[in-house]
């Protein structure tokens, strides 16, 4: 059986995020995809279009200091829905984030259109990105 296109467009994705190419990761999210990403850090909220998901990636990177990591475990996907289940690593403030954490996305043409991220200790990752 072969594997569905969202899931080759969350491996590509991973691959993208970890070398930092974002010409990569632009070919796979859509320019009006939205992210929304949970708690209540200052990073929390809608990302809405590409730029702006670009933008919080930057974010996210420059309060980590660099050391935010997404290891994609596993994926599974069709048409219409990806799903990744991730190992994320951060450290900020003196304080380091595990988590095996959710990302769903919503699949429009191929595309991810919508992001739902889901974290293991929301608590923890507001407080290091606070």
């Amino acid at each position: 059986m072969a594997e569905a296109q969202s899931v080759q467009n969350l491996r590509k994705g991973y691959k993208a995020f970890a070398e930092g190419d974002m010409e990569a990761l632009a070919e796979i999210i859509s320019e009006a995809a939205v992210w929304h990403i949970p708690g209540k850090s200052p990073l929390a909220g809608d990302y809405k279009g590409r730029d702006a998901i670009f933008g919080y990636f930057a974010k996210l990177m420059e309060v980590t200091g660099g050391t935010f990591k997404a290891e994609l475990v596993h994926a599974l996907g069709d048409d219409s829905f990806a799903v990744a289940l991730q190992r994320s690593t951060a450290t900020a403030q003196g304080r380091a984030y595990t988590g095996t954490d959710v990302l769903v996305d919503r699949i429009e043409n191929g595309s991810a259109v919508e992001t739902w991220v889901y974290l293991e200790n929301q608590d923890l990752f507001d407080e290091l990105l606070s």
